[in-house]
C-alpha cells in the first residue's frame, strides 16, 4: 500500500461532521470521507455506521420575466459572482443607451433583487471579470493583448487589472506580466488579496501560481511555497476566515483542502471521494465558502442566467444503507446514484471507492476475505474485483439476478446482450452492465493480409512475422509493449487457442502457435525502442456513432478490422469495469437491486442519451441516435479537438475532427448497432492463466529464455493452476 498519511485540519472536520443532528464531537469516531493514502484500509472495509454529504441546494438570483429577459441578453455577460458582505451577489455588464449610443454599465445584483450601477460607460473587454473586497473596493481585470496561433489552438493572455475603491474613483491600473492571466481573485478575512494566475514559461503553457496582490499598489508576489503542479487539477479557491482554501478535482473525485500560504503546507478539509455527492452538471463554480456549520459554493449556468448555491454537510446516514464498493466511482453512475438517494425513501447507497493515492489491490484483496467470510459490500463494481471475480463465480458468492429481473418486468430484449452478458452461466445472470462499457476494437493496415479481409490468429502471426511486413522500427498498437501485446493476442479465446482444454483439465504451451506469438509480440511490442516506424494497427473509435469508423471509411483508409480476436472472429470486446454485481452474502440485497433496476429505467437510461456516449437500453439507444442526429441537421457540425499526451506528460490539441450528416446515415447507424449487437466481454476463466504467461513471458520479451524454454515452464505452472482448481 501507498503509505502516505493524510494531513487533516483536525478541529474543521469535527465542525462539519458534527454541524447536523447533534453528532459526536470526536473526529476519531467519525467518517471524514476516503483519504488519500489512508495506513489502513479496514476504515472503509469494516464500516458499520456509514456518513455522507448531505446537499441543501438552493436557486438564486431567480429574475421575474422582464428582468430576466434584460439581464440575460447576449450583449450583456456576468463578469463575477462571489461572497460579499456576508451574501451572494452577481456582477453584470450590462448594455445601456447614453443618447445615440450604446455603452455598457457595471451593475451590482443582490438577491432581493436591487440593482445598483457602480460604473457607466464602460468598454467591453474580452474576459472580462470583477470582484467586490468586503470594503466595497472593486478589482476588474481583463485581457489586454491575446496572441492566436494560426490554428487557433494556443491562445496567450496577458490582464490588465484596475483597482476602484469603494466611490468608484479609479486608484491603479496594473499590466501582468507578459503571457499571465489572473483566472481568480479572492480576500480573506484579514483583508488580504490573493491571485491565482496562469501562464508564464514555457510559451504560457502549464505554469500556475498563487500570488499575493498588495491592495495599495497592485504590486504582486509570488508565493513561490504554494506548488500548483500538474497534480493538482481544475483548482478553485475559496476562503475560510483568514485562510485560504482550494477545491480541486482529483482522479477519483474531489477535496477542499485549506492552503498554508506560507510553507505551501496543505490541509485535506473535506474529501469527496467515497461520497455520493457531484457537482451540479453544466454549472461552473464561481466562489466558495467554510462557515461553522457547512460548506456553501456558488455555481452559475454557462450564461449566468441560472445560479445556485449549495450547502455541504457531512451527516449519518439514516435510511438503509445499501454499499457499492469499486475502484472509480464517477461520471454517469455517480450522478445517478445522487439521483436514486435523493428519491428513494427507503434506502441510500454508500459509495465506498478506493480512493486517490490508496492502494486498489489491497482493497480487492481485503473485499475478496470479506466477501469469503459471508461479510463484505451489497454490490461490487467488477473494475475492481476483476482479479477475482471469475472465482467468486465458481465459488458461488454472486447472486443470480434473473429472478430480480423477472419479478421486476426486466427483460433481455429490451438491452442490448452486453447488458447482461459479462457474468452469466446459461440463463443465470450475475452481473448487470447498466452504461455503456468500455468497447474495445482495433483495426490494421489492410496491406498486412493483402486485402484479404479479418483475420484467424494463425493468418495474422504469419503475416506479422513475414520477412516483407517486418520493417524493424514498427510496433503494432501504440502503448501497447511486449507483455500487453501478448495478453491482447491472446485474451479473446477461451481455451487460448487450443492450449488449455477445459475438459480434460490439461495443457499445452510447448506448439508453434505459441512461439509465434511469443515472437510477434516481442517484435511489434512498443517498449519505447522504436524509431521513425509506425503504428500497424490503431484503436477503434467505438464510444458514438459520430466517432464510428465505418466500413467506407475503413476501406478508404486502407484499413481492415483485426480484433478482439476471439475463437469464432473479430468482434467488439467488453470490458467490464461498469458491471455491477451482488454479493450472495449482501445485508441488503433487495435494496441492491432496486438501485441497479434503477439504473436500468427509462429515467436513468434516458438521461444517458443524453449523453455522448451510448446507453445500454434500446429505447434509450434510439432516442440517442435522434439526438445525435439533431446535432448536425440542417447543415450544422459537431466540432471535436483530438488530444495527445506530450512527452513531458500534459495533454495537447493534436488536431480537430468536424463531424456532419454524412457521419450519421442509416447505414452507418445499422452497422454500429451490429457491432453493439455483437459486441462481448472476454473469457472470464483464463484471466489467471493469462497472468501466468505473461510473468514468464518477460524472459523470453528480456533475451534471457528461449521460446521453447517459457513454453515449457508455463505448461507447468498452467498445470498446477488447473490441477489446484479441480
Amino acid at each position: 500500500m501507498n503509505r502516505i498519511r493524510p494531513i487533516t485540519a483536525m478541529v474543521l472536520i469535527c465542525i462539519l461532521l458534527a454541524a447536523c443532528g447533534g453528532q459526536k464531537d470526536n473526529s476519531e469516531s467519525t467518517w471524514k470521507g476516503i483519504q488519500a493514502g489512508m495506513d489502513d484500509l479496514s476504515a472503509i472495509t469494516e464500516r458499520t455506521e456509514y456518513e455522507d454529504i448531505a446537499v441543501e441546494s438552493e436557486p438564486i438570483f431567480q429574475w421575474d420575466q422582464e428582468e430576466g429577459a434584460s439581464v440575460a441578453k447576449k450583449t450583456n455577460s456576468l463578469i463575477g459572482m462571489q461572497f460579499y458582505q456576508g451574501e451572494p451577489v452577481q456582477l453584470w455588464r450590462i448594455e445601456a443607451i447614453r443618447g445615440d449610443a450604446m455603452v455598457f454599465d457595471l451593475c451590482l445584483y443582490r438577491q432581493d433583487g436591487s440593482r445598483e450601477v457602480l460604473l457607466q460607460a464602460i468598454k467591453p473587454e474580452p474576459g472580462h471579470h470583477g470582484y467586490l473586497d468586503q470594503e466595497g473596493n472593486l478589482y476588474l481585470w481583463y485581457h489586454s493583448s491575446i496572441n492566436e496561433s494560426p490554428d487557433g489552438s494556443v491562445v496567450s493572455a496577458t490582464t490588465a487589472l484596475k483597482k476602484y475603491d469603494s466611490s468608484m474613483e479609479l486608484l491603479y491600473e496594473r499590466e501582468m506580466d507578459y503571457g499571465h492571466s489572473i483566472q481568480e481573485l479572492r480576500q480573506t478575512a484579514d483583508g488580504r488579496i490573493y491571485l491565482y494566475i496562469n501562464g508564464g514559461e514555457p510559451e504560457g503553457q502549464n505554469s500556475r501560481q498563487l500570488a499575493e496582490l498588495d491592495p495599495a499598489t497592485g504590486n504582486v508576489t509570488e508565493l513561490a511555497a504554494v506548488s500548483l503542479g500538474r497534480e493538482i487539477s481544475q483548482p478553485h479557491f475559496g476562503t475560510w476566515g483568514e485562510r485560504l482554501v482550494m477545491y480541486t478535482q482529483l482522479i477519483n473525485g474531489s477535496e477542499i483542502r485549506a492552503v498554508d500560504v506560507k510553507d505551501g503546507s496543505e490541509s485535506s478539509i473535506l474529501s469527496f471521494q467515497g461520497t455520493s455527492y457531484v457537482t451540479p452538471k453544466g454549472f461552473l463554480m464561481q466562489d466558495f465558502r467554510i462557515l461553522e456549520d457547512c460548506v456553501e459554493i456558488l455555481w452559475t449556468g454557462s450564461h449566468g442566467s441560472e445560479s445556485i448555491c449549495e450547502r455541504l454537510r457531512m451527516e449519518k446516514v439514516e435510511k438503509i444503507p445499501v454499499v457499492l464498493r469499486g475502484m472509480n466511482i464517477t461520471g454517469w453512475i455517480a450522478a445517478r446514484i445522487d439521483s436514486f438517494n435523493r428519491q428513494n425513501e427507503t434506502y441510500h447507497v454508500v459509495v465506498e471507492d478506493c480512493g486517490q493515492g490508496n492502494d486498489w489491490e489491497d482493497l480487492a484483496r481485503l473485499t475478496s476475505v470479506e466477501i469469503a467470510s459471508g461479510k463484505g459490500p451489497d454490490i461490487i463494481e467488477c473494475g475492481l474485483m476483476k482479479d477475482y471475480m471469475a472465482g467468486m463465480l465458481e465459488k458461488g458468492a454472486l447472486e443470480d439476478l434473473s429472478p430480480y429481473m423477472e419479478r421486476s418486468g426486466i427483460r433481455e430484449e429490451d438491452y442490448f446482450p452486453f447488458t447482461f452478458g459479462t457474468w452469466r452461466q446459461g440463463d443465470k445472470i450475475y452481473g448487470v452492465s447498466p452504461e455503456s462499457p468500455g468497447l474495445t476494437g482495433f483495426c490494421m493496415d489492410s496491406t498486412v493480409l493483402e486485402g484479404t479481409g479479418e483475420p484467424d490468429i494463425e493468418a495474422l502471426v504469419n503475416a506479422l512475422l513475414a520477412e516483407d511486413i517486418w520493417q524493424g522500427d514498427d510496433a503494432f498498437l501504440k502503448g501497447y509493449d511486449s507483455q500487453k501485446l501478448l495478453v491482447l493476442l491472446l485474451k479473446g479465446t477461451d481455451t487460448l487457442w487450443g492450449m488449455v482444454d477445459w475438459e480434460k483439465g490439461g495443457c499445452d504451451f510447448k506448439g508453434e502457435l505459441f512461439a509465434k506469438i511469443l515472437d510477434v509480440a516481442k517484435r511489434y511490442g512498443d517498449n519505447g525502442d522504436r524509431g521513425s516506424g509506425h503504428y500497424i494497427a490503431k484503436r477503434r473509435s467505438l464510444y458514438n456513432v459520430l466517432e464510428f469508423d465505418d466500413r467506407a471509411e475503413r476501406e478508404r483508409d486502407g484499413k481492415v478490422v483485426c480484433g478482439m480476436l476471439f475463437d469464432d472472429g473479430c468482434q467488439a470486446a467488453v470490458l467490464p469495469y461498469s458491471v455491477l454485481a451482488v454479493n450472495a452474502n449482501a445485508s441488503h440485497k433487495e435494496g441492491a437491486w432496486e438501485f441497479i433496476s434503477f439504473l436500468l429505467g427509462d429515467e436513468a437510461q434516458l438521461v444517458k442519451s443524453a449523453e455522448d456516449s451510448v446507453p445500454v437500453s434500446r429505447k434509450a439507444f434510439d432516442a440517442w441516435i435522434k439526438m445525435q442526429r439533431e446535432r448536425v441537421a440542417d447543415g450544422k457540425e459537431v466540432n471535436k479537438l483530438l488530444l495527445d499526451k506530450a512527452a513531458d506528460g500534459s495533454m495537447i490539441i493534436a488536431g480537430r475532427v468536424t463531424y456532419s450528416e454524412a457521419d450519421i446515415t442509416d447505414e452507418i447507424v445499422a452497422e454500429y448497432k451490429e457491432i453493439l449487437e455483437d459486441a462481448r466481454p472476454c473469457p472470464n476463466r483464463t484471466v489467471p492463466i493469462l497472468d501466468i504467461v505473461s510473468e514468464e513471458a518477460a524472459d523470453y520479451f528480456s533475451g534471457t529464455k528461449s521460446a521453447a524454454e517459457v513454453g515449457r515452464v508455463v505448461t507447468n505452472r498452467v498445470q498446477t493452476y488447473l490441477d489446484e482448481g479441480r
